[in-house]
This record gives structure tokens, C-alpha cells and sequence, in this order.
């Protein structure tokens, strides 16, 4: 990686109140810690967040990224809302600089509409569509 997209990576963490990361790749390691975003969270809402997002059934971010709903490389979307999707289908991709990595269904479901949108950096966890497992 280098210093310019390691800052592109740091100004994306910051912007989505991400406080560390940490990449590693044949060869190659790196942890981000961003010191201010400790001291800018409430005590209060870090310990409601994972309550209030436990009930949510869809399909989340596997890490931190820019979420793409249509593929980097050929400009088409990856998944269509509406659409009957099967657990393990890819629906989106996550792109960490020139890396791609996969987002898929975790279960068999009804694909709803994203929840953000294309070009959005995004952390681990973070809810990317509905996913209607009744409706089968």
C-alpha cells in the first residue's frame, strides 16, 4: 500500500467513526488506530448500539470498506433487489483500495433495497440490505 492510499484509508475510517483496523495480506500488515474516535463516543451510545442493532436479520458488512452494488469492474449490479438470493450468493462487494471482497446473503431470502449507498464506507457489521427469509 501506499502513504497516499494508507491516508485515503484513514480519512475513510474517520469519516465513518471506524477507531482501528487492521489489514494484513501476504507480506504486508497494517493497524490503523485513530485516537480521537475513543473520545468523541458517548459512553452511553456504545452500549445501546449492539442492542438495538441484534434484532437486524439481513445482510452486513464484512468489514470495513466502500460498499459497491455494482462490480468496480464492469459497472453492472452485483445483485438485484427484489430477487430471490440463496445463503453464500454474492449480493455486493467491498472494496478496501484495490482489494475486493465479497459480501454474501447469510441465508436464503428475498434481497430488499440497500440500506446504503453504492460508494458508502462502511465498518464491520454494518447493515447493507433487508433480507425476507419468510417469503420464500
Amino acid at each position: 500500500m501506499t502513504v497516499e492510499e494508507i491516508e485515503r484509508l484513514a480519512a475513510w475510517c474517520a469519516s465513518a467513526g471506524i477507531g482501528e483496523i487492521d489489514i494484513c495480506e501476504a507480506g504486508f500488515s497494517l493497524r490503523l488506530r485513530l485516537q480521537s474516535f475513543a473520545a468523541e463516543t458517548p459512553p452511553l451510545a456504545v452500549a445501546t448500539i449492539p442492542n438495538a442493532e441484534a434484532a437486524f436479520n439481513g445482510v452486513r458488512a464484512p468489514g470495513v470498506g466502500v460498499f459497491r452494488i455494482d462490480h468496480p469492474t464492469t459497472g453492472h449490479p452485483v445483485a438485484v433487489s427484489g430477487r430471490t438470493v440463496r445463503k453464500s450468493e454474492t449480493v455486493g462487494v467491498l472494496q478496501v483500495g484495490p482489494c475486493l471482497k465479497a459480501v454474501v446473503a447469510p441465508a436464503d431470502g428475498i434481497l430488499g433495497a440497500a440500506l446504503v449507498e453504492d460508494g458508502a464506507v462502511v465498518g464491520y457489521g454494518t447493515p447493507l440490505y433487508a433480507l425476507d427469509r419468510a417469503k420464500q
